[in-house]
Formats: structure tokens, C-alpha cells, sequence
């Protein structure tokens, strides 16, 4: 955000108060018809977390604080929504299957989806009543939310992609005699990778030493004309002259780069011609074993390889310090919080990877999908490691949470959403799809009605709050108007219910949609008519 001022709702408290105690009641009644309770109260969690992370990554007065805990809170929300929808279905997934005939399989894949979606909808609708309560979805603040989303998901893609790297460059390598794609991938990896890390013992390696030399001693020469070593020493007169001794350091080492580059064709171009018989025969006894011993030792290759990433890795570091000193303090701790946070992501996931795969593996052994895990969830963490598998499903799920606040920001910025009333149209909108699902399932009528009925209040109790709040302030004394307005609303509510019911009675044994599958049909098509004029309006 770039004001001074924190965004405050300008609903006024009544009916933020119908709005939040409403949801609350409804929610609490429709996850009761969730098999999966623990799963239905972590995705009400969530979407609690995640108005609170919007309300953070908007606290001005202590920007920095905010991006940090919005980023820590990144890997909570991320594991809350993947247990909120893939553990609803592992769960349920575990009771209603498997099944006595083929014929029932399809309503038993309508009752996980309703399930699912009643727990989805509950989550948005505990999102946007909470974030009516401080008013925190705007375009702007969703906006800066994503990018510290984005961030924060950057160092564990790139941790689980290097993991993933090194995982499959072994599988292929030791595979290598597998016939098939296997047998020309390893032995494709095994020609690059072996003169670089492993070279043939007995011989001299001179073109692929030299080229190593050359990249690392550049590197290491950037890094050290990156460090600022000279200002680092006091200047006094009896101080050393770093700055001579470091500008002698950084000609030697670009020196010795550039000698080894031009080296390159030469040697490898004696190599390939001349042979190994003709340079043993042509230099020295000592010098050829010497260059063999050199050229051909792996400790020396890995030392100038770990050389190479650290020269690389203090040049960036030094290149993004001295861009962020130029900065204020809050604007360098809300652009390096979410890296920060990303890196506390890691940490905490290779440092509970292996109980969480087992507990994930164990899930899925309770499931119609118990075989797939010996077929391929066990080969996969086999290969790969407990900690890349632990890694790639927390970024899957961080993905997955920055696909919804994307999707969210584009409803901002379209105006699908308007910001006044964002908070209490999700609001609405969740219990309205929760409860209409929630018909598909168990649930009783009365439950489903009320749902239906409350999602209709919360959206126009929490809407003519907000119009009030705009037009006439949050301090004027306004809690008759809201109480009759609402009161008006839930009239309308109860007799359109009472009526649904007196006509439910009536059309008893003449309207034959007893199969679940059509119910699904006609509340998914009830939802898209919905959809539609909302879209229209």
C-alpha cells in the first residue's frame, strides 16, 4: 500500500455483526454434514488465515513486519487449502469407497465432489466475512499479496527443481544399461557429466580442466571486485593498502581466467589429433604424469565448481545489497521478507519431509488408490528423496493459493467485485454454493433453506451497510435502520422458504429426481444461473 493510513471498512458494526454472526452459524451447520470434520474445520481456518494475511501485507505503519508474518503465514495457508480440498477427498475418499456395484460408483463421485465443494464454499465464506470485518480486499492490496506470494514460492520451486535435477541426473545415470529411452538418457548424461565431474583416471583432461579453471577463476574475480573489502579497513595511517592487494588479487585471478579460455582450443584440439601416446611420448616423464594427476583429479574439479557458485553467488548478493541500501528500511524488509520467508518454507519442510511423506503415503494406502502408492508414490520417493516429494507438494499447494489470489484480483480489477462490498458478496456467495450443494448430500431441509436464506442476508444486509456506511459515515447512529432492513430481509428469506417447503410437499411423488446425479445436475445448473446474472448485473 502507499498511503499513511491503514484501509478501515466503512460498514458500519451491525451489520458487520449480522454478517459475521450469520456466516459463523451457517458454517458451523453445514460442516456438520462433512464427513471429513477435521478437514471442514482446517479450511475455515484457513480462510480466517487468509484475511489476516491481506490485513498484514496492508499494515502500513510496520511494513516490513507485515510482509514478513504474510510470508511465514504462506506455508499454513498453502497446507490448509491442500487439506481443505485433496484431504477432503482422501478422507472421504476412504468411507465411500470402495463400492458393491459398478452402478454405484457414479453417485458415490457425486457425494465426494458436493462434499468438497460444500467445504470450499464454507472456506470463501469465512474469508470474506472476515475480510469484511476490516475491509482488506481491494485491488491494490491483493495485488501486493500475490507478489509476496510469488516471491516466497520462488526459493522453493528452484530448491525442489535442483533436488528434483540431481534425483532424476542419478535415476538415469545408474539406469543407464536399461535398454530404451532410459539407455540413451543415462548415456547421454554419463558423456556430458563425466568429463566434468567424474573424468576417465589415467589420462590427460587438459580442454575440460581448462575451461572449468577459466569460468571459476572469472567468477571467483568478479566476486572478490563485488566484496567491499577496501572499505571495510579503517583509514588511518598506519593501515594496510587493501585496495592495492585486492586490485592484484582481481588482475591475477582475470588473468589466469583469460589464459585458461585461450588454452581451451589448443588443448583440446592436441588431445583429439595428437592422442595420449604422442603427448607421453613428447613431454616429460614427470610433467605428463603431473598433468594427468591434476587434470583428472575429482577433488580438484569439485573445489573449482563450489569456487564458481560461491563467485556467482557473491556477486548477486553484493549487486542486491547495493540496490536495497539505496532504499528506505520498510521498502528493503517487505522486498527481502518474502525471500526470507521462502527460505523458513524450505527449512521447515526438509525438516518434517520424511514423516509427512509417510503420512501422505499412509492417506493414500486408506484410499480406492491404495495400489497406485506401491506403484508409484514409493518408486517416486525412492528416487527422488522424502524431501523433494515434501517439497513439490508445499509448491503445488503454494501454487494453488496463488491461483486463487489471482483469480481473485482479476475479479477486482474486471469489477466482478466491487471493493466496497468484496468481503461480503464472497461471503455470500460461499454459503450460497455450500448450501446448495449441502442439498445433494444429507443434509435436512431446514438446513439447506437456512443456508440458502442466510447467504441472501449476509450479501444484502452486508451491502446495504456498506452503501450506508459510504453515504452517511460509520459515526452516525444508524443500528435502527440496519436491524429493519435486515429484519426485512430475512422476512422475505422465511417466506420464500416456508413457500419452497408447501410446494416441496405438494409436488411430493410427481417430480421424480430422486437419483443424486440429477440433483447434482440441477444445483450445478441453479449455481451457473446464478453465476450468470451476478456476471450480468
Amino acid at each position: 500500500m502507499t498511503g499513511n493510513t491503514p484501509i478501515r471498512t466503512r460498514t458500519p458494526p451491525t451489520s458487520l455483526a449480522t454478517v459475521t454472526v450469520l456466516t459463523a452459524l451457517v458454517v458451523a451447520g453445514l460442516l456438520r454434514t462433512v464427513g471429513a470434520t477435521r478437514a471442514a474445520a482446517v479450511g475455515a481456518a484457513t480462510g480466517v488465515l487468509l484475511a489476516l494475511s491481506l490485513w498484514l501485507v496492508g499494515w502500513d505503519r510496520w511494513q516490513a513486519v507485515g510482509t514478513v508474518l504474510a510470508s511465514a503465514l504462506s506455508l499454513p495457508l498453502a497446507v490448509g487449502l491442500a487439506v481443505a480440498s485433496g484431504g477432503t477427498v482422501v478422507a472421504l475418499g476412504a468411507d465411500l469407497f470402495p463400492v458393491s456395484t459398478q452402478a454405484a460408483v457414479r453417485p458415490m463421485v457425486v457425494a465426494l465432489v458436493s462434499q468438497v465443494l460444500v467445504v470450499l464454499g464454507c472456506l470463501v465464506a469465512v474469508f470474506g466475512a472476515s475480510a469484511a470485518v476490516r475491509g482488506v480486499v481491494d485491488t491494490e492490496r491483493v495485488a501486493d499479496y500475490a507478489g509476496v506470494l510469488v516471491r516466497t514460492t520462488l526459493l522453493p520451486f528452484l530448491a525442489v527443481a535442483a533436488l528434483g535435477l540431481r534425483g532424476a541426473i542419478g535415476y538415469l545415470q545408474s539406469n543407464a544399461g536399461t535398454p530404451g529411452v532410459q539407455q540413451l538418457t543415462g548415456e547421454a548424461l554419463r558423456g556430458v557429466l563425466g568429463p566434468v565431474f567424474d573424468p576417465v583416471p589415467g589420462r590427460t583432461h587438459l580442454a575440460v580442466f581448462c575451461l572449468l579453471l577459466g569460468v571459476s577463476a572469472g567468477a571467483v574475480a568478479r566476486g572478490v571486485a563485488a566484496l567491499p573489502l577496501a572499505e571495510l579497513v579503517p583509514e588511518t595511517a598506519d593501515a594496510p593498502d587493501v585496495s592495492r592487494a585486492v586490485d592484484a588479487v582481481e588482475r591475477s585471478l582475470r588473468w589466469i581466467s583469460r589464459l585458461a579460455i585461450l588454452v581451451v582450443p589448443l588443448a583440446a584440439l592436441v588431445e583429439l589429433t595428437a592422442g595420449q601416446t604422442a603427448l607421453a611420448a613428447t613431454l616429460p616423464g614427470g610433467l605428463y604424469d603431473l598433468l594427468v594427476a591434476v587434470t583428472a583429479a575429482p577433488a580438484l574439479r569439485g573445489l573449482l565448481w563450489w569456487l564458481l557458485l560461491a563467485g556467482a553467488a557473491f556477486s548477486v548478493a553484493v549487486w542486491f545489497l547495493r540496490r536495497a541500501v539505496q532504499s528506505s528500511a520498510d521498502r528493503v524488509g517487505s522486498v527481502l521478507a518474502p525471500y526470507v520467508g521462502g527460505a523458513a518454507v524450505v527449512l521447515a519442510v526438509l525438516a518434517v519431509a520424511g514423516p509427512v511423506v509417510d503420512a501422505v503415503a499412509a492417506a493414500l494406502r486408506s484410499t480406492p488408490a491404495a495400489s497406485a502408492v506401491d506403484r508409484f508414490f514409493v518408486p517416486v520417493v525412492d528416487v527422488y528423496g522424502a524431501e523433494t516429494v515434501a517439497l513439490a507438494l508445499v509448491v503445488a499447494s503454494l501454487f494453488a493459493l496463488v491461483t486463487a489470489v489471482g483469480q481473485l484480483w482479476l475479479a477486482l480489477a474486471t469489477t466482478s467485485l466491487r471493493e466496497a462490498t468484496a468481503g461480503v458478496s464472497l461471503a455470500g456467495g460461499g454459503l450460497f454454493v455450500a448450501s446448495a450443494f449441502a442439498a445433494t448430500l444429507d443434509a435436512p431441509v431446514w438446513l439447506v433453506l437456512a443456508g440458502l436464506v442466510g447467504a441472501f442476508v449476509v450479501w444484502d444486509a452486508g451491502s446495504f451497510g456498506a452503501t450506508l456506511g459510504r453515504e452517511v459515515g460509520t459515526a452516525a447512529s444508524t443500528r435502527r435502520t440496519e436491524l429493519v432492513h435486515t429484519g426485512g430481509s430475512v422476512a422475505v428469506g422465511g417466506v420464500g422458504a416456508v413457500a419452497t417447503v408447501g410446494l416441496a410437499g405438494l409436488a411430493s411423488g410427481s417430480v421424480a429426481v430422486a437419483s443424486p446425479v440429477a440433483l447434482a445436475a440441477l444445483v450445478g445448473c441453479l449455481v451457473a444461473v446464478v453465476a450468470l446474472a451476478v456476471a450480468l448485473r
